[in-house]
């Protein structure tokens, strides 16, 4: 088994799960919020708890085997933590196999997610691009910062659900489903849209796909009290006009 084949569809965004079973797992226990697998020793024990007094009273079961056997191992099955000897215990992938098929609506693998995906091909995400009028409106300069991808976008073809290279197409496929044939819609989307790309410019981050969640709470803390030092600053915007600035930034992130 290789843990990286599987894509956490849960997170934002989804992810493949880490190289290793060992890793894996850790990663498992933090996602799914209760302990998955861990093979104790006293040595470990100790160095976990710093005494045995302080480790008995964490870990009783534990305790109580190890005083009897040289391993006790905790993992996740049935919905419960159990706790044998070492010799008893699943091995780490057949408990890792387990969790993935007990969550198999969450972790998908590679292979189902390809087969299942209905992923925009290169050839229409680009011909989303040239159709779409509010990015044909763009010059060259503004293209080239669109053209980009940043850090959160998704390389990994599986969960890559957009099928997009990089923002300019990602935005197109966006505009092309959240507007659909309404020119209204579009200008309001597109008007949103390059306010948030020049507060982008005016602070020198980007692109889109590159912002992090204390970036966005930035703009909406601009929006909200406005800027200065800057001759470009724009001032606050009024409640409805802010509402419908921030729902078209929430509806284009729910979106990729």
């Amino acid at each position: 088994m290789k843990p990286a084949d599987w894509i956490d569809t849960g997170a934002v965004p989804p992810r493949p799960l880490p190289a290793t079973v060992a890793a894996a797992l850790a990663y498992l226990a933090e996602a799914l919020g209760h302990p998955v697998y861990a093979h104790w020793t006293l040595a470990r024990v100790k160095r976990r708890y710093g005494s045995l007094a302080d480790a008995k009273a964490a870990q009783p079961t534990v305790l109580k085997l190890l005083l009897a056997h040289d391993g006790a191992v905790e993992y996740w099955e049935r919905g419960r933590l159990r706790t044998v000897t070492a010799d008893l215990a699943p091995r780490p992938e057949t408990v890792l196999a387990r969790l993935l098929h007990t969550h198999r609506r969450r972790i998908r693998s590679t292979a189902a997610l390809a087969s299942e995906a209905t992923v925009p091909t290169a050839a229409e995400a680009r011909g989303a691009v040239a159709a779409n009028p509010w990015l044909a409106a763009y010059g060259p300069a503004d293209h080239a910062w669109l053209t980009r991808a940043g850090r959160f976008a998704q390389p990994h073809a599986a969960a890559n659900t957009l099928g997009a290279a990089d923002d300019a197409q990602a935005l197109a496929l966006f505009l092309r489903d959240r507007t659909g044939r309404s020119p209204h819609t579009l200008r309001a989307y597109g008007a949103e849209l390059r306010r948030l790309m020049r507060w982008c410019g005016a602070h020198e981050l980007g692109p889109l796909s590159d912002l992090t969640r204390q970036r966005l709470l930035g703009y909406r803390h601009a929006l909200q009290h406005g800027e200065t030092g800057r001759e470009d600053a724009a001032p606050p915007l009024s409640e409805a006009t802010r509402t419908r600035a921030l729902a078209v930034v929430a509806s284009l992130y729910g979106y990729w």
